[in-house]
């Protein structure tokens, strides 16, 4: 995409997205993350929603038992801590549209959850 001239690149990644994590889920995401950050494009928007919301085809035990607990935490998830609210994943792929059609702004951007909506 590089050599044909793409000027920014688009990733959707996860929360806590970190290549020295402990948790295995956000290391290889933060690995990524560091990969994507060395092939050099101009614009690089890494997209880190926290847990997505909607239908899945398979069935994920923990995800499941978050979709159920998150409303009843939602109302204490304040201040810093709004980034750690389930977000429609509908939501994510709108504000994934929004942010490619805008001027491409050199460097690197994250967007958290809280961002997002």
């Amino acid at each position: 995409m590089k050599k044909h001239g793409a000027e920014q690149f688009l990733v959707i990644s996860a929360m806590d997205a970190n290549k020295d994590s402990k948790v295995f889920y956000n290391r290889v995401k933060g690995e990524m993350e560091a990969a994507l950050q060395e092939l050099g494009y101009p614009c690089l928007r890494i997209i880190r929603p926290s847990l997505l919301l909607g239908l899945r085809e398979e069935f994920r035990l923990g995800e499941k038992i978050a979709v159920i607990l998150t409303p009843l935490l939602k109302p204490f998830l304040l201040g810093s801590l709004k980034k750690y609210r389930p977000v429609e994943a509908e939501k994510v792929a709108q504000f994934m549209v929004k942010v490619a059609r805008e001027k491409s702004v050199v460097g690197v951007h994250v967007y958290e959850s809280d961002v997002i909506v």
